[in-house]
């Protein structure tokens, strides 16, 4: 046992890195909401800086989640980490000095780039720093930080730009861009509580690979398929509905008011603090991809009861749409502890981080094409129609998932398309 383990669980270097990354969860939720309109404000800006900004980041976030996945480039996980938080510092301090588009350009690179790198290795780092038997716990509890303090760090945000000039959102992205440093350091401070990588092992040894070139892209590309698949899935369809369509449909189509929009994500995030624990429970011991269907199914749900109230009276129509984010919200406390404790158990622990950069890059498309999916059934006039048609895809692929598992005649570790 560790040095790292004999300490009360809230010293451990796991822990203080789940802390001190959702101290910069905080400030990233002071800045992001605010990056559209602060460009589009912006002197010899406007719109076309917003797009220009967010193509920029997102483009590079995919070029550095496929470069890293194919082992074209190898950095270690802790330089990787460090390398992500400080580009993404970089390029978040450079938003408020971006005065043309070129500058906007490249702080969106940074930030996406940024992104990308730390993304890839902050999931093996959380690994390589907890126990196996914990491992479900520590990522539903990360997962539950991190997004209190970004909903949080977006509350504290909005009061500001009430009682303070326009001019403080300036601050808000040299705050998110400072937050990322404490992350650095506890990165390079968790280094050696790091478990020695598989890979190292057996080179010494001279059993396996024993080249330490790890798999062939192809190869790792298949063996991740199913859960790159889903994330895919669970972005276009899930967390992308959430945060922009539920927000657009709700103020325009049901005549909920803007006020609707934080009550929804005051909701969302109470359920999570209130009952990841319990679902984490819940699933110990079970199939992770048991959690990932009963994920699904809770989003499915929480369509249908937003679609079959949306044509209600007001109350009615509110009440429907906070049903839908408290069955979204325990839809994601089933999701945040099974899906990266999946995805671990699928690949070497050597390959980690390639396999994590190709999800996040599935990630990546499912937020950016998301939206428009959700614009696309919003064009329709209908809520009801919006609600029902996201829950009828969400429940054609959690069909698709049952049909296969039943097709194999088990649940089994390794399905073909979702879990």
């Amino acid at each position: 046992m560790s040095a790292g383990r004999l300490l009360p669980s809230r010293w451990r270097p796991v822990d203080r890195l789940i802390v001190v990354h959702g101290l910069s969860s905080f400030c990233l939720g002071l800045a992001f909401p605010y990056t559209a309109i602060y460009l589009t404000h912006r002197q010899g800006l406007g719109t076309a800086a917003v797009a220009l900004f967010y193509a920029c980041s997102g483009t590079a976030n995919l070029i550095a989640a496929l470069v890293l996945s194919t082992g074209a480039v190898r950095v270690p996980q802790v330089r990787l980490g460090v390398l992500g938080t400080l580009l993404w510092c970089v390029g978040y301090l450079a938003v408020p000095l971006a005065g043309v588009p070129a500058a906007v350009a490249l702080a969106g690179a940074a930030v996406g780039a940024g992104q990308g790198c730390f993304l890839a290795a902050v999931v093996p780092i959380v690994n390589g720093l907890t126990d196996p038997a914990e491992r479900r716990a520590v990522f539903a509890r990360r997962y539950a930080v991190l997004n209190g303090t970004l909903a949080a760090g977006s509350l504290v945000a909005g009061a500001l730009t009430l009682v303070l000039p326009r001019s403080v959102i300036a601050w808000f992205f040299v705050a998110n861009g400072v937050g990322m440093l404490p992350v650095a350091a506890v990165i390079l401070a968790s280094a050696r509580h790091l478990r020695p990588a598989p890979s190292a092992v057996r080179d010494a040894s001279g059993d396996g690979p024993g080249t330490g070139r790890g798999l062939p892209t192809r190869a790792l590309w298949l063996l991740v398929l199913p859960p790159a698949a889903f994330q895919f899935a669970a972005y276009l369809l899930g967390f992308s509905q959430f945060e922009a369509t539920a927000p657009l449909v709700s103020e325009s189509l049901m005549d909920l008011g803007l006020s609707a929009v934080p009550l929804l994500l005051l909701v969302n995030v109470a359920v999570i603090s209130a009952l990841q624990g319990w679902v984490t429970r819940r699933l110990e011991g079970r199939p992770e991809t048991v959690g990932l269907r009963l994920a699904l199914l809770a989003w499915v749900a929480g369509f249908a009861v937003a679609g079959a109230l949306a044509a209600a009276p007001h109350g009615v129509r509110l009440g429907g749409m906070l049903g839908y984010a408290v069955l979204f919200g325990l839809g994601e406390c089933a999701y945040s502890c099974s899906f990266h404790p999946w995805l671990i158990a699928l690949v070497p622990e050597e390959e980690l981080t390639r396999a994590t950069a190709l999800v996040n890059s599935m990630m990546g498309i499912g937020n950016l094409a998301g939206p428009s999916l959700g614009v696309a059934l919003a064009a329709t006039g209908s809520a009801t129609a919006v609600w029902l048609g996201l829950g009828g895809l969400t429940a054609a692929l959690l069909a698709a998932s049952a049909l296969d598992r039943s097709r194999r005649g088990s649940p089994g570790r390794h399905p073909a398309v979702v879990p």
